[in-house]
């Protein structure tokens, strides 16, 4: 692995990471009560996500044209693809090893901002090197308790969400990454096997923001509103992060197979 690959994979790693740590997020709101202003924080990191992406996309372009110049053999740039798909993995999974602590950072955040009512405030206060030693003493492994309440609550649990979040996070993950090896499939079509990315990537956000958000956020309402114990929601945010998981798992299933069908619509259009 060159440098350019493992700088490429630290952005991999850091936007899942982020991406995963929303549904800390969702679990402090739910504790606090301050549920929209749980999700205004979640949008700022959905903001420090895609700019994360917004670097990666152009670097892993640049590094596919080279290929494509040179004529790298395909198992080399596939297995490119597959590193990243890996950091993917461990980006998730680290998410969702740090979802404790972070839901403690973002509950104190919350309180914070309660006390001063201002973002801009709140972003100066998180620059300061107290802030960060404050918020490493908030570092907490996550509770065996967690795994035996998942178990106890399993047949409770929206399986089908948990199911549609899988395709919707695997289509997402590889859409970029398999539009750009599509294009080493047929090279006098890159450019319009790279823009099919945002087809792919349409698909798997309207699976994510139409069938699995929804059912998460009025989960999230029914808690606050007492309708639904916070033990079945902190099951659901287990079963959440696993299928993510098993979501960034699953593209490296779709991967090649997604750049050949990638490479006929580029062809057929």
């Amino acid at each position: 692995m060159d440098g350019n690959l493992l700088f490429l994979c630290i952005l991999s790693v850091a936007i899942h990471l982020i991406s995963t740590l929303s549904y800390a997020v969702r679990i402090a709101g739910v504790r606090t009560g301050r549920l929209a202003f749980a999700l205004s924080l979640f949008n700022l990191l959905v903001l420090f996500s895609r700019s994360s992406n917004a670097i990666l996309a152009p670097l892993l372009s640049k590094r596919t044209e080279e290929a494509i110049a040179v004529q790298a053999s395909l198992p080399s740039l596939i297995a490119d693809f597959r590193w990243l798909l890996v950091a993917a993995s461990v980006g998730t999974l680290a998410g969702g090893l740090l979802i404790p602590t972070f839901q403690r950072i973002v509950t104190a955040a919350v309180g914070r901002f309660a006390v001063r009512p201002s973002m801009l405030a709140l972003l100066v206060s998180l620059a300061r090197p107290r802030t960060w030693f404050l918020a490493i003493r908030l570092l907490s492994r996550p509770s065996s308790a967690n795994w035996t309440l998942a178990r106890v609550e399993a047949a409770r649990l929206p399986w089908g969400v948990f199911v549609m979040n899988v395709l919707g996070v695997s289509l997402i993950t590889t859409g970029v990454f398999a539009s750009l090896l599509a294009g080493h499939f047929v090279p006098e079509l890159r450019l319009t096997a790279g823009n099919l990315s945002a087809a792919v990537n349409f698909i798997g956000t309207i699976v994510m923001f139409a069938m699995v958000d929804p059912n998460f956020s009025f989960l999230s309402d029914k808690v606050v509103a007492g309708e639904a114990t916070e033990r079945h929601f902190r099951a659901c945010v287990i079963g959440m992060w696993l299928s993510r998981l098993g979501g960034t798992i699953a593209a490296q299933a779709v991967l090649v197979p997604g750049a050949w069908m990638i490479a006929w619509l580029a062809q057929s259009l």
